[in-house]
């Protein structure tokens, strides 16, 4: 079974459903009228039961949002659904049914109140609108069943101004909330602005005269202080020559006195050095050039001094005391000497001072940066948290006031004037498909249970064999066109009904016969017992003899339940088994029936082993005998699956014509006796339905064909005429 259903649903089409419900449309009868009358009786058993519903409007905010901007931007459906939760809550619900009262809802008083309010929650049901609805219609419906209309109406109309007060207490409080937040966040924020005040003006008086916009300050009073040394030093330079002229004039020398070539190069040189030191840093080339010029001028003017002391005239010049008239003025030039040099020391500690400053203002400037931009993101986000508190001030008087979003009751709960429930227009239709379905499904199981082929479409997919022959099954008496005789079973319709349907499609099998070439040995079998193999191979046997003229010998070879001497009313005393076990001849065997040119070799008497029978070689010799006797010779044969007699029957064979039975062969052992052997020329399907007959061959019209010479125009209207 599991091998063909897995195998049975790549062959089923429509067209085979139709004809299950064709072949079993009576049961659909049933099932009508038990669902008519279950919902019948529905309709009269089910208490009735009322609905109320109210619809909420969601109405816009009456102020322009471009002026006051509430803080709820809670989304509908969102908000909808919270206050679903809300509304429907253990609390709210219990005090509903106080207000309604406990007893009006359970008059037996029996149930507790976490019953009441599932029950409540059970019935009620609240539908949100979806997706574009809530742009064209911002509205949610509310309703409520109950058996009482009066508490329908009651409860619906609770749950929807529970909605109402909940949410205009929701928004509010959202905007209060809001409110208070801010102001916390503000306090904070106001805080941490005056700390960081506090630190920015720690750090500007801690580090005053390095602060970036001291910068240019600093610079100009370096410069100053530069130039106030270079002066100082040209001072003490010419202090210098001035103290050895006079130290010369003293002594009378006053040649030896005047400054020298060498003296004159020195002076300029430094000059031009402090110059460059102000503009060029010491690694610089011409600071590092006149650096060293300098220092080659220092040491020959040292060394022209050293030779001018080591003179003998020179030495006695030293050795003579200064004249009282250049005293004073050597002394005070010494003096101002002094007071140059002391003023030199005093300018280079404030130029390295001011020099450290210059040097520190990066750092400064960064650290002075991150606190500046730290406090412009403190006094922006207090700025922004200052607006948003106004704004929140507003929106939470545009909630007190009721001025925003709100909830509105487009239409109130009613007393219902009659139940919604039991509904006879539901419960009727319902009831009778509850029934067709039902017999839908005993259907199904019982076309599971007898798997069987029943239309000719099927067949053809499963089987991928040419079907010779449909026959519908012959199952009445008016297929007859003269009462049988009895000399052969009526069945053999070819015979007994030659201008009947059923006659007319085992004709089907000549063209494939015509067509064969050298065809003699026809054999015929099925899958298993009961298929009408006999009945088939007897029909076809007799189409070619009465038909075709063909002189036909019918073998039967299927000695355990032979059935030709029953189909041609003869007698089997004499046989195939006889002539095979050498008791009597084929001539005393062979008997002529009542039909023209045919001619049958029964079974004989029951034969212990017939396969050995069939295997030896006095069979071969009776084929042979056979084919040269007769035109055509059909064997009739054993069915496939019980035993093996077909196969070696079907080495002596020129044609293999297969049979299946509508309703009774297995498409399992169809297909697996197809297996079996090979070369099997075609499929003749027998006691098909009516029904699938008629759909497959369209032959509502030919059904009423009749042999004779067809009516002409006149009699045909006047026929018309009459049935009208």
């Amino acid at each position: 079974m599991s091998e063909f259903e897995a195998e049975a649903p790549a062959g089923f089409q429509l067209e085979d459903a139709i004809e299950i419900l064709d072949r079993r449309k009576w049961w659909i009868v049933p099932g009508v009228v038990v669902g008519l009358l279950i919902g019948t009786a529905l309709t009269f058993l089910l208490p009735p039961k009322y609905a109320s519903f109210t619809t909420i409007l969601v109405e816009p905010q009456e102020v322009p949002e471009n002026l006051v901007r509430s803080v709820v931007q809670q989304d509908v459906l969102q908000q909808i659904e919270l206050l679903r939760h809300r509304v429907t809550g253990f609390a709210n619900v219990s005090n509903l049914i106080e207000e309604i009262g406990a007893s009006k809802i359970d008059p037996s008083g029996l149930r507790s109140r976490e019953d009441l309010v599932q029950e409540i929650h059970e019935n009620l049901h609240i539908r949100v609108p979806r997706g574009k609805e809530i742009e064209f219609a911002p509205v949610f419906k509310i309703s409520y069943t109950s058996g009482d209309p009066e508490i329908a109406a009651a409860v619906a109309s609770g749950i929807a101004d529970l909605f109402i007060s909940e949410n205009v207490k929701d928004r509010e409080q959202q905007a209060s909330s809001t409110a208070q937040f801010l102001e916390r966040e503000l306090d904070r924020i106001r805080q941490e602005v005056s700390e960081q005040e506090e630190q920015l003006g720690v750090f500007r008086r801690e580090r005053m005269g390095s602060l970036p916009e001291q910068l240019d300050t600093n610079l100009r009073a370096l410069d100053r202080l530069n130039f106030e040394l270079a002066a100082n030093l040209e001072s003490q330079e010419a202090m210098n020559q001035r103290m050895a002229l006079l130290r010369r004039q003293a002594e009378g020398e006053t040649t030896l006195g005047l400054p020298s070539s060498r003296a004159l190069a020195l002076a300029d040189a430094r000059k031009q050095l402090f110059e460059a030191e102000r503009v060029y840093t010491d690694e610089h080339p011409n600071v590092q050039h006149l650096k060293a010029q300098i220092e080659r001028l220092e040491n020959q003017t040292a060394e022209e001094a050293l030779a001018e002391r080591n003179e003998p005239n020179l030495a006695i010049a030293e050795s003579r005391p200064v004249p009282i008239e250049f005293r004073p003025e050597i002394e005070a030039t010494q003096l101002e000497l002094a007071a140059r040099k002391r003023r030199e020391e005093r300018i280079r500690a404030e130029i390295e001072v001011l020099q450290a400053k210059v040097d520190a203002t990066p750092i400064r400037e960064q650290e002075l940066r991150t606190l500046t931009r730290d406090y412009a993101n403190l006094t922006n986000t207090y700025h922004t948290l200052l607006a948003k508190k106004y704004e929140a001030a507003i929106s939470r008087n545009l909630e007190r006031a009721q001025k925003g979003q709100k909830f509105e009751i487009a239409r109130r709960a009613r007393v219902p004037k009659k139940p919604f429930s039991p509904d006879p227009l539901m419960l009727l239709p319902g009831g009778v498909g509850f029934g067709v379905g039902l017999v839908v499904v005993f259907i199904v199981i019982a076309e599971i249970r007898n798997p069987a082929f029943r239309s000719v479409g099927r067949l053809t997919r499963m089987v991928g064999l040419p079907v010779f022959a449909s026959i519908p099954a012959i199952d009445n008496d008016t297929i007859y066109e003269v009462e049988p005789d009895g000399r052969v079973d009526p069945k053999l319709v070819v015979y007994t009904a030659p201008e009947s349907t059923p006659a007319e499609q085992y004709r089907g099998f000549l063209p494939a016969f015509l067509d064969a070439e050298n065809c003699k040995v026809i054999l015929v079998t099925s899958a298993t017992r009961g298929d009408g193999k006999s009945l088939t191979c007897m029909n076809l046997a007799i189409s070619l003899a009465t038909d075709l003229g063909k002189r036909v010998l019918v073998i039967d070879s299927d000695m355990r339940r032979p059935t030709a001497h029953k189909l041609l009313r003869v007698s089997r005393k004499l046989g195939l088994s006889s002539v095979l076990e050498g008791e009597a001849k084929l001539e005393e065997c062979v008997i002529d029936s009542a039909i023209p040119n045919l001619s049958v070799l029964p079974a004989g008497p029951i034969a212990r082993n017939p396969l050995t029978l069939i295997a030896g070689d006095q069979f071969l010799k009776l084929i042979d005998y056979a084919r040269a006797s007769y035109d055509v010779v059909m064997i009739d044969s054993p069915p496939l699956l019980p035993v093996v007699d077909t196969r070696i029957l079907r080495k002596m064979a020129d044609m293999l014509v297969f049979v299946v039975r509508a309703g009774n062969t297995p498409p399992k052992a169809a297909v697996l006796s197809l297996k079996n052997v090979v070369d099997v020329s075609g499929v003749v399907f027998n006691s098909v339905s009516s029904g699938s007959f008629r759909r497959y061959y369209y032959y509502d019209a030919y059904s009423r064909y009749a042999y004779g010479e067809a009516p002409d125009a006149a009699e045909e209207t006047d026929g018309e005429a009459q049935r009208g």
